[in-house]
């Protein structure tokens, strides 16, 4: 006769926390923060979407726009699921299939909205195309890929902002900037609650786009540039002046696996 004790069945809740090497406080500030980064296109296709008709007087290709939305929506998806490969758990960003995906798929969302506006003007097409196919290419190849996606972000916010005139547009270049800096001190300390603040500010741009299609499409006068820069010194000198304080930081422990017994 089997004498030993029988071994309690492993719930779901325990197999699928096995796949989150976080604590739980940290797990859901990063798996929140993916969620809204996702969720945050789906509001881009709403305001497109509702203001269509004004979009469609300034923009050479307002529907451009949903599949730019798209692109991102499905970038977020890629990385989502790389994360999940890496147990959530990010101590780097190595080359890898997902990541080239999520990566490229930025850049042709960024392609995109340079087409919305200028997409008329037929040299745009294969110049713009041209230049946003160079970042899978020097990615594979191992090259820098920054200036690539700068180019078409900078791009983006000049030729958005002509049709709108609403410097807000130009938000996207400090999100630019906070989403190197969360993801330098991530690296470097590995607390993983900066791996939350990396992904959540990416969606920032997006809102931003979003709020100046509205304040436009309203003839509101939106964020002036002295308040655009003023918001943004705040926001580079605060993040710089707590830099030292915040490569300090522990480095997140990862999370004990649940005991099955």
């Amino acid at each position: 006769m089997d004498t030993s004790t029988p071994s309690t069945a492993i719930k779901p809740w325990q197999r699928v926390s096995r796949e989150i090497d976080l604590p739980v406080p940290t797990a859901i500030w990063v798996l929140t923060a993916h969620v809204l980064t996702i969720l945050v296109p789906l509001v881009q296709v709403a305001v497109v979407n509702q203001h269509y008709t004004y979009l469609s007087n300034v923009l050479d290709k307002p529907e451009l726009l949903y599949v730019s939305a798209g692109l991102f929506l499905v970038a977020s998806v890629c990385e989502s699921a790389q994360n999940t490969l890496d147990r959530w758990y990010l101590t780097g960003v190595p080359p890898s299939l997902l990541d080239w995906l999520f990566s490229s798929m930025i850049v042709y969302g960024l392609a995109l909205q340079v087409l919305s506006a200028v997409g008329n003007t037929a040299w745009t097409w294969p110049a713009t195309l041209a230049v946003a196919t160079l970042f899978p290419i020097a990615y594979l190849l191992g090259l820098p890929t920054p200036p690539i996606q700068a180019v078409l972000g900078l791009a983006a916010g000049v030729v958005i902002y002509q049709a709108l005139n609403q410097p807000v547009v130009f938000f996207s270049l400090v999100t630019v900037f906070m989403t190197l800096f969360f993801l330098d001190i991530l690296l470097k300390t590995k607390q993983q609650v900066m791996h939350g603040f990396t992904t959540l500010v990416n969606a920032f741009s997006v809102v931003a786009l979003c709020a100046a299609i509205i304040w436009a499409a309203n003839d509101a006068k939106g964020m002036s540039w002295p308040v655009l820069i003023g918001i943004a010194v705040v926001i580079v000198g605060g993040l710089l002046g707590l830099r030292p304080q915040l490569l300090k930081l522990p480095e997140t422990p990862r999370a004990k696996e649940p005991n099955p017994s």
